[in-house]
């Protein structure tokens, strides 16, 4: 991992707070906006994070005979 990038529940707490701070009805604008782009940058992280764990994430499935096979874990389309 980078020297500037945090680890991952690090950067789940910041987004929180992030998330805390842009609900306040008193947020500037600028602050607001910066606010949002750390958040975007933040929730970039963690996807390319999971993304790389997932791609080492194995399943195990039962084949035709029930036999156990090994398989790579698969996400949903959707996301």
């Amino acid at each position: 991992m980078k020297k500037d990038t945090l680890d991952f529940e690090t950067a789940l707490k910041r987004l929180e707070a992030i998330v805390h701070k842009l609900e306040a009805p008193d947020v500037p604008l600028q602050d607001g906006f910066a606010l949002y782009e750390e958040g975007m940058k933040l929730t970039g992280q963690m996807k390319k994070e999971l993304n790389e764990i997932e791609k080492k994430v194995k399943i195990l499935q039962k084949d035709a005979k029930g036999d156990l096979q090994e398989a790579d874990f698969a996400a949903p389309e959707n996301e």
